[in-house]
């Protein structure tokens, strides 16, 4: 009988643990992916960059399929895979004008890689850091010459503000710093010196 006494109380501690476990799993919900669309500059932004960058490399670069991206966990985070990826820099080069209108026909090709994504295991009021490598080269057999090679490491935060959920602060905190990227690259590649 005393023996069993122990099993008792130790279910009793471990039923509010559970409990809380169970109420943190539903305030911050499952994984969130990125959104193309969100992670996308915005028209606005669009607006702003297009007038910065050189008539050499208006509708003139094509973009190599991207790598780096991850799958979103269904438990927690945000992740940003390669289809989202590929969209998200397909939607804002359109934007800015740079994408040829036929594809594979642009006198410059552009890499991107997602090198590395960090997120906070503690969602509130995330911060997240990411690092993206840009090439940029002349269209060649065999590859041409690089005019632009450059690792681009942005940070965005989200609060309360954005969400009251956790999980859509940390994907609002992604899709954010992969826009300032994007931009950050733009405005790099407007003060390049491209041949003539």
């Amino acid at each position: 009988m005393t023996a069993r006494r122990p099993a008792r109380s130790l279910r009793s501690a471990l039923a509010p643990l559970a409990a809380a476990a169970c109420a943190c799993a539903l305030i911050a919900g499952c994984g969130a992916p990125a959104r193309p669309l969100e992670a996308s500059l915005t028209d606005m932004e669009s607006l702003q960059l297009r007038s910065w960058v050189s008539p050499q490399l208006r509708r003139n670069i094509d973009l190599l399929p991207i790598v780096g991206g991850q799958e979103t966990s269904r438990w927690w985070g945000t992740r940003i895979n390669d289809m989202t990826l590929n969209q998200t820099y397909q939607e804002s080069l359109r934007r800015l004008g740079l994408m040829p209108d036929v594809p594979d026909t642009g006198r410059f090709q552009l890499k991107v890689e997602l090198l590395a994504l960090a997120q906070p295991n503690v969602p509130v009021a995330p911060e997240v850091a990411l690092s993206v490598r840009y090439t940029l080269s002349e269209r060649a057999a065999g590859g041409g010459k690089v005019l632009y090679q450059r690792t681009l490491r942005t940070t965005q935060k989200a609060g309360i503000d954005d969400s009251l959920n956790p999980t859509e602060q940390l994907r609002i905190a992604t899709e954010a710093a992969l826009r300032n990227n994007i931009a950050d690259l733009v405005r790099e590649l407007a003060s390049l010196s491209l041949p003539g």
